[in-house]
């Protein structure tokens, strides 16, 4: 865990997929109608195929224009993704085409946290010398791919397509970033590479275990109880880093899961409620492997339901033991 002095968030973007409603998925028979009603989703974002490449940069553009931070400042670009959407983007490709002439292109390779550990080690990047500026973080996730889809990857959880981008400097920003703390060991298949002509090994296959011993549908990715622990873990610790509490905090931002999966009544154990999160808007958009966090930021800047001295607290999902936690405060 870490707090930091110095480190701003310059500016979010997101760039989603279409929205499908999933009643109508149900009525195709690709969503499971008790698997709609346990999860309470309302839609979730699908690109078009071939789209989520343009999409990166356009979330990557918008954010750094949003920013004001010129391309030519931008010492480091680090992009995330996992699974299927490792075709989708590369971090080179958006260091060239935004013209981040003078930026070292790295990639994260992380399910669900993938962006927290892109945060904490740009802050840690940014922090180590006066000479940095800012850096660059974009997120892809794409549900399609060899033996996945949007609605029976994950149970409890329906998968959407999107890109986010994020600057954060060593200037000024909407938002300080107090904390950020990640916890665990990383998960097999995780990586942080330079651009470096290094053979990058392909993610583990999945092994899903299945409800009932056998030939059901796949089991939520993580069990309720070992969520609960280490999400209260690093929360706690994150606030303690930036001394607050979870009384202090205005929004918070968790994982779009499914509501099965989200456990309110633990959470409203340490004051936290449905009403404080971004849960409502999750649901017409789906899971974001990698981009739940920034999206999550990126909607409440633009809906303008944040104000100078807010606290927000992003928070990912567990994948192993791995789980991260950042809190930021409004300018």
């Amino acid at each position: 865990m870490t707090r930091w002095d110095g480190v701003f968030i310059g500016a979010a973007a997101a760039a989603l997929g279409d929205a499908e409603e999933l009643r109508h998925a149900v009525s195709a028979g690709r969503y499971d109608a008790r698997d709609h009603e346990r999860d309470s989703y309302r839609a979730v974002r699908v690109a078009p195929g071939g789209a989520l490449p343009r999409m990166v940069l356009q979330a990557a553009g918008l954010a750094r224009r949003r920013s004001g931070v010129a391309a030519s400042d931008i010492d480091l670009v680090v992009h995330t993704f996992a699974g299927q959407a490792r075709d989708a983007g590369r971090a080179e490709h958006v260091s060239r085409e935004l013209a981040c002439t003078s930026a070292t292109a790295m990639e994260v390779v992380h399910a669900s946290n993938g962006g927290l550990v892109a945060l904490h080690l740009v802050a840690a990047y940014l922090s180590a010398s006066t000479a940095m500026r800012a850096a660059l973080l974009t997120t892809v996730d794409c549900a399609a791919g060899p033996g996945t889809d949007s609605y029976r990857t994950e149970r409890g959880t329906v998968l959407g397509d999107g890109a986010t981008g994020l600057v954060v400097t060593t200037g000024t920003g909407v938002a300080r970033v107090l904390s950020t703390t990640v916890l665990g060991d990383a998960p097999e298949g995780a990586l942080v590479r330079a651009d470096l002509a290094w053979r990058v090994p392909k993610p583990p296959a999945r092994r899903w275990k299945r409800a009932g011993g056998g030939g059901g549908r796949p089991a939520p990715h993580a069990p309720a109880p070992v969520l609960a622990e280490r999400e209260r873990e690093v929360l706690e610790l994150a606030l303690s880093e930036a001394g607050a509490r979870p009384a202090d905090v205005v929004r918070f931002v968790f994982p779009n899961l499914g509501r099965h999966l989200q456990g309110w009544s633990r959470r409203a154990a340490l004051g936290i409620h449905e009403d404080r999160t971004t849960w409502g808007w999750g649901t017409g958009v789906g899971h974001l492997r990698s981009g739940d966090q920034t999206a999550g930021l990126a909607h409440l800047l633009e809906a303008g339901e944040l104000s100078s001295g807010d606290l927000v607290v992003l928070v990912g999902g567990v994948c192993g033991r791995s789980l991260g936690c950042a809190v930021l405060e409004m300018t």
